[in-house]
């Protein structure tokens, strides 16, 4: 089993001046300076491990680009931006193995469920933050990610 989470709830609301900047803020602002979260990730074998104050889109960037690399049959990661830690997914056959950079505990799960939960996930943060801020729709970042998750669900 593998699984990937966010709390809704624990996304602090923005302050006017981010706010007023959300249209045309740049994509690095908008990965690392918006959004943080407490993002949770959960194998079978090392059970559920949470993330607080992460910053979303800087995590769903990450999970498409490794989800892109699985399908490729290329290693994929995550990079946290506020430390050192490090996620890494390792295609071997039909499953991707999950190694955390802290913890000699792997993971395991199906390629087909890895990149189902990385469409899954990716697309509720997405569709969270906009309901929440419709005009991040207008932002290009937002386009950008739209289409990754439309790439990864056409494959």
């Amino acid at each position: 089993m593998f699984d990937i989470t966010f709390v809704p709830d624990s996304m602090r609301a923005l302050n006017d001046k981010k706010l007023a900047k959300l249209v045309g803020a740049s994509e690095m602002d908008l990965r690392y300076e918006y959004f943080e979260m407490e993002v949770s990730i959960t194998t079978d074998e090392f059970g559920s491990e949470a993330f607080p104050g992460t910053p979303a889109l800087d995590f769903v960037f990450c999970l498409l680009l490794a989800a892109r690399d699985i399908r490729q049959g290329n290693p994929g990661r995550i990079s946290f931006t506020e430390n050192d830690l490090l996620i890494h997914f390792t295609l071997d056959g039909e499953t991707v193995t999950v190694t955390r950079s802290w913890d000699p505990v792997l993971g395991h799960c199906a390629v087909a469920e890895f990149l189902a939960v990385a469409f899954r996930f990716s697309s509720e943060v997405l569709e969270f933050i906009s309901r929440r801020y419709p005009t991040f729709q207008e932002n290009p970042a937002h386009r950008k990610l739209i289409g990754m998750v439309g790439e990864l669900r056409a494959s």
